[in-house]
């Protein structure tokens, strides 16, 4: 990151192909198979779900957040940063972001899904962030990764 660089919040327009696209592609990028197809990113994109990180102009980084019908949580679904700017705190810009808009919306708190064996969702999730074990989950179906479900309280 250098002093020139311009970064924003922003949540692309639905009808955006080429910002969605992008969008996809990172998403892509982070779970392979299990990626958020441009037509469902332009759904979450209508319900006001979908939250990006844009370094430059450029989408670098998105989330999902999903809130819960019992009205005072979220869950933080498809997080994922483009691979060519991992490690460079984006990540942690874009989820320290979404923690504030939901506090300002009145959530008490964010769940999200994690495997707890990759060390930089550790240090994002759980040491930057703020999320703490709650459970842990059955493995991955496919993938047989093990899963937790992590919370942050906001």
């Amino acid at each position: 990151m250098s002093q020139q660089d311009i970064i924003e919040f922003i949540q692309p327009d639905p009808q955006d192909w080429e910002s969605l696209e992008r969008v996809s592609e990172i998403d892509m990028q982070g779970f392979g198979e299990d990626g958020i197809s441009v037509f469902n990113f332009s759904q979450f994109a209508r319900g006001g779900s979908l939250f990006c990180l844009a370094l430059n102009g450029k989408i670098i980084a998105e989330t999902v957040i999903l809130r819960s019908f019992d009205g005072d949580s979220a869950d933080v679904f498809g997080f994922a940063v483009a691979k060519e700017y991992f490690n460079q705190g984006y990540g942690t810009k874009l989820l320290l972001h979404v923690k504030e808009v939901a506090k300002k919306q009145g959530l008490k708190h964010l769940e999200l899904t994690m495997n707890p064996d990759r060390p930089v969702l550790h240090r994002l999730y759980i040491g930057k962030a703020g999320f703490y074990k709650v459970a842990e989950l059955t493995p991955h179906p496919h993938k047989h990764e093990p899963r937790w479900l992590s919370r942050c309280d906001l």
